[in-house]
């Protein structure tokens, strides 16, 4: 079965050979990376973004390319051709290498584990680097440019 990864809707695209990610027991996940938006890429700059994630059940940080570790098994929801062209009407990027993993594995395992009461609302995130990815199980995020 492939992974179903749907985009989330955020002004920037990621665009990193550098993921450095944080992780307290009080604090969550703090996740800093290089991004562009828009009009970052039409003058070829890059700024620094924190994603933090409050609740977090699990936390892991692969050193692989994510694309080809799975190269015939994801399914990225609603391809666009021109994605500048998107991006500039929508004002989020339509693949920014953050997405939601819709059919996750991790989270049909293991969510009796990590929220028995169903409370939490959580969600398993993917964050792809150049040669690395981290996946996040948190309930939401915030992000913060630097």
């Amino acid at each position: 079965m492939s992974m179903q990864l749907t985009p989330e809707k955020v002004e920037f695209r990621i665009s990193t050979t550098d993921l450095e990610v944080v992780y307290t027991e009080s604090s969550g996940v703090k996740l800093r990376l290089d991004v562009q938006r828009i009009d970052d890429v039409k003058s070829e700059v890059y700024r620094e973004v924190e994603l933090t994630f409050l609740v977090v059940a699990e936390l892991r940080c692969i050193t692989l390319n994510f694309f080809d570790n799975h190269y015939d098994s994801v399914e990225i929801k609603g391809n666009i051709d021109n994605e500048i062209a998107f991006w500039e009407e929508n004002d989020y990027h339509p693949n920014p290498q953050f997405y939601q993993v819709v059919n996750s594995d991790i989270l049909g395992n293991k969510n009796k584990l990590f929220d028995p009461n169903d409370r939490l609302d959580l969600k398993h995130y993917l964050i792809i680097g150049y040669d690395s990815y981290v996946e996040v199980i948190a309930s939401s995020y915030d992000v913060r440019y630097l």
